[in-house]
């Protein structure tokens, strides 16, 4: 009994509870809880496997370390069976001990009485602990560098100058033969005050003996001499070579876990190349992070921001001026949603006025999509991407194809038309995605039964045994199959019918709260079930990363800590609650 929540008692409670406890064994098939019946006891599993039934469906399954019927406990009655899948071997600990334990200590009774939410903040401060980096093991590498400006030594003052200005940065690397120097806007100081010519080269300026660090050193050592040479900037080495200038502000910015510094880089960057850099620069911000704890919809949030002004630098970088001008490009899905924090498949889209030539807003659709991929975002499969004609157009033809979306909702048309719900503008006119998205709504205005068929979508993962094949060892479980995509999908619904303007998930939640279609305890739940799948998705995808994988949407139960499997089940039933009200609310039944 190490695991949560017992590892919050402290050694005489502990032993208290030990020496209560008894051994309990159960055969295969053993009917352990039944519907209804008193509970006296809370098991806790050494070895074996208990299914928890509602009806004939497994819904929940638990293993060596877990504990149940924790919330029956607390009423005295369970609501559903518990069998034994595998022979079964449990500690047995008496109720009263229990819960005479949840009065002497308040962390051990919130295991029974807390929230999801607040079971999932223990759980963000545990991984906070563990996880934070700190500087002494973070790396210059892992920061990342900016990229240097070289002028030659021959250059002049003013050459610097109209460079430092034109390339936003405060130094630049002068080479003279095999040396290389620094130049930075910090010696303009001196060089006002003794009157110097503007034509002087910079051989004359430029200090030779750099100071510089390795990109595979600490950033500790880096900060260090800064403050020895009292300097506010060195200079990187890769291989003996320059790679980079790592100013001071980055170091202070990386450790005080400011976003800001990534977005400035972003709309000073001229090239492509300068917008990749800071593409991969993102995925390190969300490790940091998620290791200080900060939860996965504030992260989903922040990452919105920061790539929809990569995308709309990229978009200005590859586009000409009247394609810019006369055109909307908007992202949907879990981008347009603010719920993506990795990198996932494009989806995007552009809207253009009738005065932009289709041949050019195709060849900057396709040089956009292109640049994405370099950035690692990977095309979409289903093509749901604005290099696709089938996603551009001008308002007329977008009025045309929402409008055969909505009179023939096929299968297809359907899910084109889920996606289109969560667009969000990021570069040009938003007032032409507004225009579109009223239009769809007076469109379905009182049409109750188009929208019960958008909502069938909600049961469209509803695979029978899915939990129950847990039971089995090492087996993974889909979580935006089990659990985010049915949340997502009926607040789109519900989002869709009652005119809720928001595209974001938890944002919908509050408003249909707000306006009575949902209680506010189930909102209320549902928005911590889905935060809880959204961090373990992004803990699992980081993981992934760092193993040079690709992130999903896998996780394998078995591999969780006891407290995550614990919320793991209350999200996951959360999500069965939330799934049955909109059957009822939408008769799904009876289509």
């Amino acid at each position: 009994m190490s695991g949560s929540p017992f590892d919050v008692l402290p050694g005489a409670e502990r032993e208290r509870l030990e020496a209560a406890a008894d051994l309990a064994y159960f055969a295969d098939d053993a009917e352990i809880l039944g519907p209804d019946s008193p509970v006296d006891t809370l098991y806790v599993l050494i070895k074996g496997k208990v299914r928890e039934m509602a009806g004939d469906e497994v819904i929940a399954v638990y293993q060596a370390g877990d504990a149940f019927d924790a919330r029956a406990l607390v009423s005295g009655a369970t609501r559903h069976r518990f069998v034994c899948h595998e022979e079964a071997l449990a500690h047995a600990l008496p109720r009263e001990t229990v819960l005479a334990l949840t009065e002497s200590n308040p962390h051990f009774g919130a295991f029974f009485f807390a929230s999801v939410s607040e079971k999932l903040e223990r759980l963000a401060e545990r991984a906070g602990r563990r996880e934070m980096q700190t500087l002494l093991t973070a790396t210059v590498r892992e920061l990342g560098v900016r990229q240097p400006v070289f002028l030659d030594a021959a250059d002049t003052l003013v050459d610097a100058a109209r460079t430092m200005k034109t390339r936003q940065v405060h130094s630049v690397l002068v080479r003279h033969g095999d040396t290389v120097g620094i130049f930075t806007s910090s010696d303009f100081r001196d060089i006002v005050l003794d009157a110097v010519p503007g034509d002087t080269p910079l051989l004359a300026l430029t200090r030779f003996d750099l100071i510089s660090v390795d990109i595979d050193g600490y950033l500790f050592d880096a900060l260090l001499t800064m403050t020895r040479h009292d300097i506010r900037r060195v200079v990187v080495l890769d291989g003996g070579k320059p790679a980079g200038v790592l100013e001071q502000v980055d170091l202070l910015s990386y450790f005080s876990t400011h976003s800001h510094l990534i977005a400035e880089r972003i709309d000073r960057a001229g090239s492509l190349d300068a917008l990749s850099d800071v593409a991969g620069q993102i995925t390190r911000l969300i490790a940091q992070l998620h290791g200080h704890g900060v939860k996965a919809p504030q992260l989903a949030r922040l990452v919105q921001a920061l790539n929809a002004r990569l995308f709309a630098r990229t978009w200005q970088l590859v586009a000409p001026p009247e394609v810019r001008s006369g055109s909307c490009l908007i992202v949907m899905g879990s981008e347009g949603r603010g719920e993506q924090i990795l990198k996932t498949d494009q989806d995007n889209a552009l809207i253009h006025t009738d005065s932009v030539d289709p041949a050019v807003a195709a060849r900057a659709a396709d040089a956009f999509s292109a640049a994405l991929a370099r950035f690692g975002y990977p095309p979409c499969p289903g093509r749901v991407m604005v290099n696709n004609p089938d996603w551009r157009g001008t308002p007329a033809q977008w009025r045309d194809r929402l409008y055969r979306w909505v009179a023939q909702p096929t299968g297809d048309a359907l899910m084109q038309l889920a996606i289109f719900l969560d667009a969000e503008a990021v570069a040009g006119d938003a007032a032409s995605l507004a225009e579109l998205k009223r239009y769809l709504a007076d469109r379905l205005q009182d049409d109750d039964a188009f929208r019960s068929r958008f909502a069938h979508a909600l049961d469209r993962f509803d695979t029978p045994g899915l939990i129950a094949q847990l039971l089995q060892d090492n087996t993974p479980l889909d979580l935006k199959k089990s659990g985010i995509f049915a949340v997502v999908h009926g607040c789109r619904a519900l989002a869709l019918e009652y005119g809720v303007a928001e595209t974001n998930t938890f944002e919908r939640l509050e408003r249909l709260a707000e306006h009575g279609v949902l209680g506010r305890e189930l909102a209320r739940d549902a928005a911590e079930a889905l935060a809880f799948l959204m961090t373990l998705r992004l803990k699992t995808g980081l993981a992934a990363i760092d193993a040079g994988a690709a992130p999903g949407n896998q996780v394998v139960p078995a591999r969780l800590n006891t407290l995550e499997r614990d919320l793991l089940k209350d999200a996951l039933a959360v999500v069965r609650r939330f799934k049955t009200q909109l059957r009822h609310h939408y008769q799904l039944g009876a289509l």
